[in-house]
């Protein structure tokens, strides 16, 4: 399949408090009701042996309990995306509108199929970043399950809430999220900025239990459905330094819900991190 760019508006508009305003796509009451009652085909890549593939599977058998599923390739979406009965978990390609460079990044999405001229006009109900277009699957694979737990999330929660959309659905997330006090951050050592790498200095901005760990706990906390276990995921380029934003998005490692969600443009003062202002943010928003 001739893989079609999908272009999802999501672009840092001000500040909620803490929290960056941003457009999360959030379906009609109708189109809700529709996936809930539709088969879901999850998406794999045509790379029989891709590592995300093997995650995503497994992801899925363990934690979706929304709609009947069946794992199929990207050759396979052709034939099945008019269906209006189908709807699809899939990579797609998405920039920000501002951005010139538009700089694409891998995200996973939710969308229903219908008659649609391509995978552009499908109504779109769920999208996360996953990583940079062309990044190592090794830097985001173990990151899937809490992806699938967001994905869960967030439709059970338009679906609850038919007054959401897009213009408020980030604040409704950062009033519903709650406080960080009695929650664990599980991060990466070398995701923070040098300034606030060690355990003391990371602590002296940020007063809260945080550990640094490794990609296999988090995965571990993540299918073990931890309770008050908060995981950092951080989108940042690694192998291109021209790229230039960086995005940081912390989630609930039992149930996917959202936390915090930023961006930064990468310079020679703000590079590739979660950063001390970050954490800072973090603090002000409790």
């Amino acid at each position: 399949m001739k893989k079609q760019q999908f272009i999802l508006i999501l672009v840092l508009i001000s500040y909620i408090n803490s929290f960056a305003q941003i457009n999360i796509p959030v379906g009609t009451q109708s189109q809700l009701n529709n996936f809930l009652n539709s088969k879901t085909y999850v998406v794999l890549k045509n790379d029989r042996m891709s590592d995300y593939n093997f995650a995503i599977k497994e992801a899925i058998e363990k934690h979706w309990t929304l709609t009947d599923y069946e794992f199929v390739y990207e050759s396979d979406f052709k034939n099945l995306q008019n269906d209006p009965k189908n709807s699809f978990i899939m990579i797609n390609k998405v920039y920000f509108e501002k951005d010139k460079t538009q700089t694409l990044f891998d995200f996973i999405i939710v969308t229903l199929g219908g008659n649609h001229r391509n995978a552009n006009e499908m109504p779109t109900l769920c999208a996360i970043p996953l990583c940079y277009k062309g990044a190592l699957e090794s830097d985001y694979d173990y990151k899937i399950p809490i992806m699938i737990k967001h994905i869960e999330n967030h439709i059970t929660t338009c679906k609850a809430n038919p007054s959401l959309n897009e213009d408020n659905i980030a604040e409704y997330y950062f009033n519903k999220s709650g406080s960080l006090k009695k929650k664990t951050l599980y991060l990466l050592k070398e995701e923070v900025e040098p300034e606030i790498r060690t355990k003391n200095s990371f602590a002296s901005t940020y007063p809260y239990s945080f550990d640094y760990t490794t990609r296999e706990n988090i995965n571990s906390i993540t299918n073990n459905n931890t309770k008050n276990a908060v995981i950092l995921h951080l989108i940042c380029p690694k192998l291109n330094n021209t790229l230039s934003y960086c995005i940081k998005i912390i989630i609930d490692a039992e149930n996917g819900l959202i936390y915090y969600w930023d961006q930064h443009k990468i310079n020679k003062k703000n590079k590739d991190y979660l950063l001390k202002s970050d954490l800072k943010k973090l603090v002000k928003k409790e």
